[in-house]
């Protein structure tokens, strides 16, 4: 039979790597959090009733005519 090839050892991740691992886990949990929050606020709050006081200000010009 031919040779049998051993798969090298798997080290250990040092002190440093396994804290850089850490760090990117932990800004991509806040960052999925940071999402999830702001699609839930967005859901829960409608923002255009809160910028609309009183109805229709523009008086039916449309969006154009509220910044002239």
């Amino acid at each position: 039979m031919g040779r049998r090839y051993r798969l090298p050892a798997r080290r250990r991740l040092t002190r440093a790597e396994t804290a850089g691992a850490v760090g990117v886990g932990a800004i991509l949990v806040f960052a999925l959090v940071g999402v999830a929050a702001g699609i839930l606020i967005d859901r829960l709050l409608d923002f255009d009733d809160t910028l609309d006081a009183g109805g229709e200000w523009d008086e039916g010009g449309g969006v154009e005519t509220r910044w002239y």
